[in-house]
C-alpha cells in the first residue's frame, strides 16, 4: 500500500526535528576523503548538500530518487554546492559501476520498498570493499500514545506496520538483511523521537491523517476512533501529551 502523505515542505520540516539525529548519521562519513557518496532516496536533497559542505571538494556527493519533483526541488536548493548532484533513478538499478562508490547513506527509505533484498544487493555491487554504509529508519512498532487505550494503541501500531508501510518492520530487521547480504561490522543506535502536542504529531507523524483513514477504512470503530480523540485532546489541554517513536541508525561496512 505505502500511500505516502508527505512532500518537499514535510522532508524539510521532519529534518530540522531530526537534526541531532542527522548529524550522528553523517560521522561514519568522515574517514572518506576522496571519491563518490551516495545518498539513496534523497528526498529534498538535505543530506546529500550536507554531506557534500561536511566533506569537501574532493568528495563527490550524488543524491538518488525515484520521484522526479522532489528532484527538481534539490537541485534547485543546491545551487552554488559544485560537488554534489541530484539524479533520477531507482534504488533497484543503480547506474553506477561495480566498487565505484566509497559510502553509501539512506534514510526512511527501506520501509518503503517492496523488493528491500534487490536494494541491498545492488548497494553491495556498488561499494568498494570496507567502507562505510548507514542507514536511518523508523521503528514502527515503538510507536507509543501514553494513553489507557492500549488496544488502540496496539491497532494502531499493527496498521501501520502491516498495511500501511510497505516494509513496516524494516528498521527491526536491519541487522539481520545486512548481515544476510554480506556486509560486515553491524553496529545499531537508537533515538527516542517525542512529540508533546497534537499539533506536533500531526505535523511529524501524520496522526490525524492515519487516525482518519483507519476509521474510514474499518481498522478503527467509529466508537473507539471518537474515544481515542477525546482523550488525545484531553491530554493535549492539560498538558500531559506525548507521543514518542523510536528511530535506528545501523552503519556497516562491506
Amino acid at each position: 500500500m505505502d500511500t505516502k502523505h508527505y512532500g518537499a515542505n514535510y522532508l524539510q520540516d521532519t529534518g530540522d526535528f531530526l537534526k541531532q539525529l542527522k548529524i550522528h548519521s553523517y560521522s561514519p562519513f568522515n574517514i572518506i576523503k576522496e571519491g563518490l557518496v551516495a545518498d539513496l532516496g534523497c528526498g529534498t536533497g538535505m543530506d546529500a548538500v550536507n554531506l557534500a559542505n561536511m566533506l569537501g571538494n574532493n568528495v563527490q556527493v550524488v543524491g538518488v530518487d525515484h520521484d522526479a519533483v522532489l528532484i527538481d526541488h534539490a537541485k534547485s536548493g543546491s545551487k552554488g554546492v559544485s560537488n554534489v548532484n541530484f539524479v533520477q533513478g531507482e534504488v533497484y538499478q543503480l547506474g553506477f559501476e561495480n566498487e565505484s562508490v566509497s559510502g553509501v547513506r539512506m534514510e526512511r527509505l527501506v520501509q518503503h520498498l517492496t523488493a528491500p533484498q534487490n536494494m541491498f544487493q545492488e548497494v553491495y555491487r556498488i561499494l568498494r570493499k570496507g567502507q562505510p554504509l548507514v542507514i536511518v529508519e523508523t521503528i514502527w512498532n515503538s510507536l507509543t500514545f501514553y494513553t489507557q487505550h492500549v488496544d488502540i494503541e496496539a491497532k494502531i501500531c499493527h496498521y501501520l506496520t502491516e498495511d500501511k508501510v510497505n516494509n513496516g518492520w524494516a528498521g527491526n530487521k536491519l541487522t539481520t538483511d545486512l548481515l544476510a547480504n554480506g556486509f560486515q561490522q553491524v553496529q545499531l543506535q537508537t533515538f527516542n523521537m517525542v512529540t508533546r502536542s497534537r499539533e506536533e504529531a500531526s505535523r511529524y507523524l501524520f496522526l490525524d491523517k492515519i487516525l482518519l483513514e483507519m476509521c474510514e477504512k474499518g481498522k478503527l470503530s467509529q466508537a473507539e476512533y471518537d474515544d481515542f480523540q477525546l482523550t488525545l485532546n484531553q491530554l493535549d489541554e492539560s498538558g500531559c501529551f506525548l507521543v514518542s517513536m523510536n528511530l535506528v541508525i545501523a552503519q556497516a561496512k562491506k
